[in-house]
């Protein structure tokens, strides 16, 4: 089997794997979708009728799911039959966080008082409607030429920060909710430099992986930053580490460079006024994945040797048919001093969750030329399975970083082609508004969705601990350019991290 020398992993916002793939016309038949068996139905709001599962989805969605932990926990009991309960309370504005700790009440009181809750009756039904594959046509080529994991699972029920920790550092630290704080879990970033092999982070704008400050402490570190705009320019020239790690867009509430988001993330795709052939964050994220496929692909010699991984956080509170498995090792990683302190102070209310078990099936798919045409991946993975993955390959000497990713399923062994095939798909008419992504700025929203509110958050801590580090970072001016939130941070960032590639 020829070697893998280079992993690239995309991770998308906020889809089921159902919703997503599950009317692909897959040429196995083992391929566990909607297209055959069933019924795949949830029960109707308040004892209404069964609602089916159908292929009619929209790019765009009137209301963003329901996907907090305990929403999860909801929408997966009695096998998966709480969908069109969750998103009709959610839609009619009876889905709300209740804080608890010390300053809980407080929180709860001021949530109550701005929050605007949406009043929309009858749309329990919509959460059961999935895409066509006709409207992803990027990502059902690519399963269908490649590799598609069909028990690939998000690790934590419940939201996009500790799905994607798990997909960094094996761990959520201890969260199933958002808490725009740093982590300091040792991450497959730093296991991989302890054994001499380079990553790279592409972003654009604000990161959710900034929220790891111990992967930007040093200037060598933040060198390994660039803006996803480069990312098409290093491919050509045959520049990629080991492994790069792309994170999309994700709807800042300023727009610095004219580029609109791409995540696919439902609360990015809420229109009453859409029409077909209307550019949407949806079908942006298409032109990603097939940007970052096609500038891959552009050079041989290096698409050769490298695997391209694209899925997504987590399930977003949209309808999936296959149960989360059960009876996983908790990470044991005790939560930092940190997190400790903050849940003090504050935090979700939610169930108790001992980690032993996975959140929802989401959509993953494996790219390489080592990969023949048509494989059906049916071991159970998690996003756990990308560190493990990668310290099997380039350091398989190294320790775990957790239990979580100690006993993960890996997808490198789907690479079985003693050679590179010649023989891919061609998605270069699909590349629009990605890795260059210029394009005119949507106009604000009323509200700023939940998830870029707690980016902010984190782009203001991260120009914060910036300022402090003047020795670390020499030359760098960390002076607010304008009175934005994003700004500051995102431009001294990208500044330092000029300087320091500059200089090494």
């Amino acid at each position: 089997m020829a070697q893998v020398e280079h992993v690239v992993v995309l991770m998308l916002e906020n889809r089921s794997f159902d919703h997503m793939l599950g009317f692909l016309a897959h040429p196995d038949p083992a391929f566990d979708g909607l297209r055959h068996g069933g019924p795949y139905t949830n029960p109707g709001w308040e004892g209404g009728p069964p609602v089916a599962a159908t292929a009619d989805a929209r790019p765009v969605i009137p209301v963003d799911p329901d996907h907090s932990h305990d929403a999860a926990v909801e929408q997966f009991a009695e096998g998966n039959q709480g969908f069109v309960t969750s998103f009709e309370r959610k839609a009619r504005g009876l889905a709300q966080p209740s804080f608890g700790g010390l300053l809980g009440p407080v929180i709860n009181f001021f949530f109550r008082l701005f929050s605007r809750p949406t009043e929309k009756r009858g749309m329990g039904p919509i959460v059961m409607r999935c895409q066509d594959p006709a409207n992803v046509p990027v990502l059902a080529t690519l399963a269908t030429e490649f590799a598609v994991c069909t028990r690939w699972f998000c690790s934590v029920p419940g939201e996009t920060w500790p799905n994607r920790n798990y997909l960094h550092a094996a761990t959520s630290d201890g969260e199933t909710s958002i808490h725009p704080r740093f982590y300091t879990n040792k991450t497959i970033f730093e296991l991989l430099e302890e054994a001499g092999h380079d990553w790279r982070i592409y972003h654009d704008d604000v990161p959710q992986a900034w929220a790891f400050s111990n992967l930007w402490n040093s200037a060598e570190r933040i060198a390994r930053w660039r803006d996803i705009s480069e990312l098409a320019a290093d491919a050509a020239a045959g520049d990629l580490p080991a492994y790069t790690f792309v994170e999309p867009n994700h709807r800042p509430p300023v727009r610095l460079n004219d580029r609109p988001s791409n995540s696919q993330h439902p609360g990015n795709n809420v229109a009453d006024d859409w029409k077909p052939g209307d550019d949407t964050d949806f079908a942006r994220a298409e032109g990603l994945i097939a940007g970052i496929y096609e500038a891959l692909r552009g050079n041989p010699e290096l698409f050769a040797t490298t695997v391209f991984v694209v899925t997504y956080d987590e399930h977003g509170g949209l309808y999936d048919h296959v149960a989360p498995p059960t009876g996983l090792r908790d990470p044991g990683t005790a939560p930092s001093p940190l997190g400790r302190i903050l849940r003090f102070l504050a935090y979700k209310n939610s169930s108790a969750f001992d980690f032993s078990s996975t959140g929802g099936r989401v959509p993953a798919v494996v790219v390489s030329p080592l990969i023949p045409p048509g494989t059906l991946c049916t071991a159970t993975m998690e996003h756990a399975s990308v560190p493990a993955t990668l310290r099997a390959l380039f350091a398989p000497d190294a320790p775990p970083l957790t239990a979580r990713d100690a006993g993960a399923a890996r997808f490198d062994t789907l690479c079985t082609l003693p050679a590179p095939r010649s023989a891919v798909p061609d998605l270069s008419g699909f590349v629009r508004h990605a890795l260059t992504m210029e394009a005119a700025a949507e106009p604000p929203a009323e509200r700023l969705p939940d998830h870029a509110q707690e980016l902010a958050v984190l782009a203001r801590r991260v120009k914060a601990r910036l300022e402090r580090r003047p020795a670390v970072f020499p030359g760098v001016s960390w002076q607010a350019r304008d009175r934005r939130s994003f700004g500051p941070a995102l431009d001294s960032f990208r500044e330092a991290a000029e300087r320091a590639r500059v200089s090494r």
